[in-house]
């Protein structure tokens, strides 16, 4: 498989969440699932690249983590399988500082950055949006790549 390829994959993969109910450590696909952003980036670059990476399964987080803790968890995870860069593409993750972390993530498509698809709790569902507007405005943002 092409690096094109694997980046076709990872795209429709994030695709195929859209509509999925925003749902805190849910890892359902789907209108009667629900997923929330931690759980979208681990379940849809494990099933677009599964030769890649494992299926991460974090440990219980509660939904406010973010704002009391400077544990760099979702960081932490990101980093065991993609490197930082400063030039993201389509299929590459964001991921936004939310309270003292980055704690939000989406996984950038075309035409590229800022476009994501995410996770949203303000809306309750996965979408497709701009990760430069609205609550993401004038955050922090960090970018991984596995290529």
């Amino acid at each position: 498989m092409t690096e094109q390829d694997e980046r076709a994959a990872v795209i429709a993969e994030a695709r195929s969440f859209i509509g999925t109910p925003y749902h805190h450590e849910g890892r359902v696909k789907g209108p009667k699932g629900g997923v929330d952003c931690a759980q979208l980036i681990a379940l849809v670059y494990h099933a677009a690249l599964p030769h890649r990476i494992k299926l991460v399964e974090p440990a219980h987080y509660p939904p406010d983590w973010m704002m009391h803790r400077d544990l760099e968890r979702y960081m932490g995870e990101v980093t065991a399988w993609a490197h930082e860069t400063k030039s993201p593409q389509p299929a590459d993750l964001a991921l936004v500082k939310i309270g003292r972390v980055f704690a939000h993530g989406g996984i950038i498509v075309p035409p590229g950055w800022p476009h994501i698809i995410h996770a949203d709790s303000s809306v309750r569902r996965i979408e497709q949006g701009l990760g430069d507007q609205g609550r993401l405005a004038d955050k922090e943002r960090r970018f991984f790549t596995l290529w």
